[in-house]
């Protein structure tokens, strides 16, 4: 009788060990807690396409968490990839506002030179009266080479006379009479610059009316 008990509680403990292995090998496949690793193994056979009482076998089972774990690598991975495309764009974008903010800045500030860039040329006229010709030639070279810095920085004067009035380019001081075709600039008030080849100052333009000089008077006489 004694022999008996031992061998079923012998019996019992092998089985309940057996049963804890089985439980912890599942838990371990599909990456839960020992309370959910029911719950694996029917989402393991019904992510296969096939019902619990078709996995009899623990093989099968783990083939099925194996699965459901590679689908969701495939999920994360694409979604890793999407973050990583959305991040380059995001650089992409902020290195392109970053480079149109310094832009800004610059042209800012050359407006504010542009005054000492146009006095420039009244500076050289005078330094050609002066009667020593080595502190002419000096002077010259000095505001030569202060005109070529502000040229090799992006500012350029923009060239009117003959050409076809343009809103966004110039603004309409006054219309004249001229020979010239109506709406051509004959006249320039005050100069319009470009830096690196965007609009940094309007120019100031007179503009023809496409009468020539008299012929108003002379109509009005006939009248």
């Amino acid at each position: 009788m004694d022999n008996e008990l031992a061998t079923e509680i012998e019996r019992s403990k092998n089985a309940a060990e057996k049963e804890h292995a089985h439980g912890k090998a599942m838990d371990e496949c599909c990456g839960k807690g020992s309370e959910d690793a029911c719950e694996c193994s029917r989402q393991g056979a019904e992510c296969c396409g096939k019902k619990s009482a078709e996995h009899p076998g623990h093989d099968e089972d783990d083939e099925c968490c194996g699965s459901c774990v590679e689908e969701k690598i495939s999920s994360l991975s694409e979604q890793l990839l999407r973050l990583q495309a959305e991040f380059d764009n995001y650089k992409k974008r902020t290195a392109k506002e970053k480079d149109a903010l310094s832009v800004q800045s610059e042209a800012r500030f050359m407006l504010r030179l542009l005054p000492i860039y146009e006095e420039l040329g009244l500076a050289e006229n005078e330094a050609k009266k002066v009667k020593d010709e080595a502190v002419k030639k000096g002077i010259v070279m000095v505001l030569s080479k202060l005109r070529a810095a502000f040229e090799k920085e992006g500012l350029s004067e923009m060239r009117l006379e003959g050409e076809k009035f343009d809103p966004y380019r110039h603004e309409t001081a006054i219309r004249e009479d001229s020979d010239a075709p109506e709406g051509t600039i004959v006249r320039v008030i005050q100069k319009g610059y470009l830096f690196r080849g965007e609009m940094l100052r309007h120019a100031i333009v007179s503009v023809s009316s496409g009468q020539k000089p008299g012929e108003k008077k002379e109509e009005n006489k006939e009248a």
